[in-house]
């Protein structure tokens, strides 16, 4: 692994093992993401990270890292220019997204129970995120982001491994239960 990923790993788990829990643990997560993806060995290595879609049919992450003890993984999601992830949420799970490359425009939505299956999205928030720029996702909040003119590059945390726990899509307003992108195992060296 990378050195600056190995002292990232390392961190993480000394937060983890010291007890810290909740927003706490994912503020000091956020920090470390900071200085990860400021690394100019990993933003180096990550210009060999493939965009992914491999099935043709799912999303593909990245899969650096899963930690044993802690449970927590290390992700990368690369889009195409223009490219977006459908409205959804991440179930139970804390997401901390680092963008290393590109721009992202990231969107949080409220949802309005229309009463028949169906939910009314309305934009509550959208922020632009650029290099270097680390966003923390709440369990359950819903939200999309946008890729920029240019391919954009993030690298992900999570509380957990996707395709462990049941997340919701929102597309068309309909939530729909999945099961998140595919893990696709890449060596972070």
């Amino acid at each position: 692994m990378l050195p600056a990923a190995e002292k990232f790993v390392a961190e993480m788990r000394k937060a983890c093992a010291a007890g810290l829990t909740g927003r706490a643990r994912w503020e000091r997560c956020r920090e470390l993401l900071k200085a990860l993806i400021a690394d100019p060995e990993l933003k180096k290595h990550a210009q060999t990270w493939p965009i992914g879609g491999f099935d043709g049919k799912k999303v593909d992450n990245l899969l650096f890292y899963e930690d044993p003890d802690y449970g927590f993984v290390m992700n990368a999601l690369i889009k195409r220019p223009g490219g977006r992830a459908m409205i959804h949420d991440h179930g139970p799970a804390w997401t901390i997204y680092g963008v290393v490359e590109g721009r992202e425009r990231i969107v949080r939505y409220a949802a309005k129970d229309k009463g028949d299956g169906t939910v009314e999205l309305k934009e509550s928030n959208a922020k632009f995120c650029n290099p270097g720029d680390v966003d923390i996702v709440e369990p359950r909040e819903i939200h999309s982001e946008f890729a920029g003119e240019q391919k954009s590059i993030a690298f992900i945390v999570r509380s957990q491994r996707s395709g462990t726990f049941d997340q919701l899509s929102y597309e068309g307003g309909k939530p729909s239960n999945m099961r998140g992108p595919n893990q696709v195992r890449f060596e972070l060296s």
